[in-house]
């Protein structure tokens, strides 16, 4: 009987360190000039084991170009004549809060529409080539996500945030491209500190993002991202009917979850690696916390009244079914009824739960009580001391 041999892992320089398992570049879907922007700006930091790739990126990039410039001469103009509806719901809420769950399943409502994996990947010829070349690369995707068992697939519901660093917008997502060199772009968060020709700039790409999507689908549209939590002031301003649903967790488990979701992904996006962000990780997890709270506290006196609904994770995970319902209720969305029967599949085939407790260092702890204290009151989260 022959001897089965083992794999040879590769040494040196080109040993690939990952947290997590392995997960495609979103980069693959920026346009030529924007994929050079990013390498600049990052003084082309990258590493060798991550050079395979990178070529591939760039390999793909003028690709990218390419099919931006036939969609948006086929689709463009009748994309930007689009009638905005200005009541979209927005998903809000802190990482690992309870979002993804809460938009996978309110996009079962046959009257909503959230943007797709791989409309925020390839937000700049979605409308040409989703149907033509999505399947194609879910080959190249994990069964599930690397931070948790959450099911991964380019027509599955995504975060709209990746795509406005697709695009080449401000976000602090743009930090996954070269994690050693610290966070970038903390003033895009929630906006506040940009001068008025950044600030339009950053709302016109917004609105060019949601133009095509509201083209595609042409249905109220359901967009989730956390950072969008510490954007309210400038969402009101384009979408003045908006409907926000805010979800809240024990930061107990969301601060923990976290920084173990941020390892995941400056692993598996970084341009070098290993990532080395244990030394700034976790204050900047906390730091960011408070901060997106302290914005949305602000922000949520300016939504009109019946116009917020604010729920935890712990009661949706207890009773989905009659959270979604009052979530429907309250914020005068017509349909539940009719969306009953995918909810009750969407349910049965995931099936909920809460994650398990994380075991926290005495500092991190009293770290959490104090600097996230007036989240833990606002939402009924007791301290551990």
């Amino acid at each position: 009987m022959e001897k089965k041999t083992k794999k040879k892992k590769r040494k040196g320089p080109f040993k690939v360190h990952r947290y997590g398992g392995w997960l495609l570049y979103f980069w693959h879907g920026m346009r030529f000039g924007t994929w050079i922007g990013l390498l600049r700006r990052g003084s082309f930091d990258v590493t060798l084991n991550c050079l395979p790739n990178i070529l591939t990126v760039t390999i793909w990039a003028p690709i990218n170009s390419l099919l931006y410039f036939v969609s948006e001469a086929l689709y463009g103009r009748r994309a930007d004549a689009v009638g905005l509806d200005p009541s979209p719901v927005f998903i809000l809420g802190h990482w690992r809060s309870g979002t993804t769950l809460l938009h996978d399943l309110m996009n079962c409502d046959p009257a909503l529409a959230a943007p797709t994996t791989y409309e925020c990947f390839f937000p700049n010829h979605f409308l040409l080539s989703e149907r033509a070349i999505g399947r194609l690369f879910n080959v190249f995707l994990p069964k599930k996500r690397p931070q948790d068992d959450v099911p991964v697939a380019m027509d599955r519901p995504q975060e709209d945030e990746f795509a406005l660093s697709i695009l080449g917008l401000g976000t602090p997502y743009n930090s996954l491209a070269f994690p050693r060199q610290g966070p970038v772009d903390e003033t895009y968060l929630d906006l506040q500190d940009l001068d008025e020709a950044a600030r339009a700039d950053w709302a016109n790409g917004f609105l060019w993002f949601c133009r095509r999507l509201a083209l595609k689908h042409a249905r109220r549209l359901l967009l989730k991202s956390p950072p969008h939590t510490a954007r309210i002031k400038l969402l009101l301003e384009l979408f003045p009917d908006a409907r926000f649903i805010h979800i809240s967790r024990d930061p107990f488990a969301v601060v923990p979850s976290t920084i173990k979701l941020w390892r995941a992904l400056y692993s598996t996006q970084g341009l070098h690696n290993p990532a080395l962000i244990d030394p700034w990780l976790e204050t900047h997890v906390i730091e960011t916390f408070q901060r997106m709270d302290k914005a949305y506290e602000a922000g949520r006196a300016l939504i009109p009244e019946g116009h917020l609904v604010e729920i935890r994770m712990e009661d949706f995970i207890a009773d989905p079914g009659g959270v979604i319902e009052d979530v429907y209720v309250r914020l005068g969305l017509e349909g539940f009824d009719e969306a009953v029967p995918a909810f009750e599949a969407f349910l049965a085939a995931r099936g909920i739960h809460a994650g398990g407790a994380y075991a926290l260092a005495p500092e991190m702890e009293s770290r959490i009580e104090e600097q996230l204290a007036p989240y833990m009151a606002r939402f009924g989260y007791k301290a551990r001391g």
